[in-house]
């Protein structure tokens, strides 16, 4: 993976059957394809949730809000996690956790309050926007006024670090349904 690919791919490996298996997904495009790689060559391409048939068994990976939330391999003789590799963000992540636990556990803590603070600040105020549509308010019979009002620019911030601290969920494959989503 080149430099800066980190940032719209992510691969997720695993060495089965005499073979390096690799998923990847490249979010800039959009769509949520996955690709199979074996050794270093595409074999397969599918969109989520995906399952690859592989000797002896079979690949199964799903994409959630634009990123790979599960990638595994399914044999007869059990489950086994997929793996991120190296020059991704994921693999990145990963080693900072290894190497720093202390400090990436009060990263962890610190982006789950960021989401789910952003969330609890901006959800009402775009339910306000939404049902204040004309044709949304006519259609629903009712409006929604929020109690929260903040400023544009804290509005702003707030958006981008609960986008900010998502991605970095991400990166560790943690995930809360509704509010990761």
């Amino acid at each position: 993976m080149r430099h800066v690919q980190f940032l719209w791919r992510t691969q997720l490996g695993i060495d089965h059957a005499g073979s390096r298996w690799v998923v990847e997904q490249d979010f800039g495009d959009g769509e949520e394809r996955i690709e199979l790689y074996r050794d270093g060559v595409q074999v397969a391409k599918a969109t989520s949730p995906a399952r690859f048939d592989v000797p002896d068994g079979r690949i199964e990976a799903k994409i959630v809000s634009g990123q790979v939330r599960r990638a595994r391999l399914v044999t007869p003789a059990g489950v086994q996690r997929m793996t991120p590799e190296r020059g991704t963000a994921e693999h990145g992540r990963a080693r900072f956790a290894e190497r720093f636990p202390v400090a990436s556990g009060v990263i962890a803590a610190i982006s789950f309050t960021i989401v789910i603070g952003a969330a609890i600040l901006e959800l009402p105020q775009l339910l306000q926007v939404v049902t204040h549509v004309e044709v949304v308010r006519d259609w629903l019979g009712w409006s929604f006024t929020s109690p929260i009002r903040l400023p544009v620019e804290w509005n702003v911030g707030i958006t981008i670090a609960g986008v900010a601290a998502s991605i970095e969920r991400g990166w560790r494959f943690k995930h809360i349904p509704g509010i990761d989503e």
